[in-house]
């Protein structure tokens, strides 16, 4: 990793409701150069928005996500993303 590393950590639900909120975290942090790293470890539900939010963020190919729940990666498989949302 590099010195230059942004960390996102939001904490609760990643719904609709919270979709606004973090889209501009997300585009906050990757306005700046380096990696970026979303720690989803308390983050309790997700829902499509938020999945969607991660996806488009991932295609910067500079985004380290941990905390993973498996809960997570189920829909995710359902929904048909295979790769990583690590980039």
């Amino acid at each position: 990793m590099t010195d230059n590393v942004r960390l996102l950590a939001p904490t609760g639900d990643l719904t609709i409701f919270e979709a606004a909120e973090f889209k501009d975290s997300l585009v906050q942090l990757l306005e700046n150069d380096g990696l970026v790293s979303l720690d989803l470890g308390a983050v309790g539900r997700v829902d499509t928005a938020a999945i969607q939010l991660m996806w488009a963020a991932r295609k910067q190919g500079r985004m380290f996500v941990s905390g993973i729940s498996d809960d997570l990666q189920v829909k995710l498989n359902q929904l048909g993303f295979h790769e990583p949302l690590s980039e």
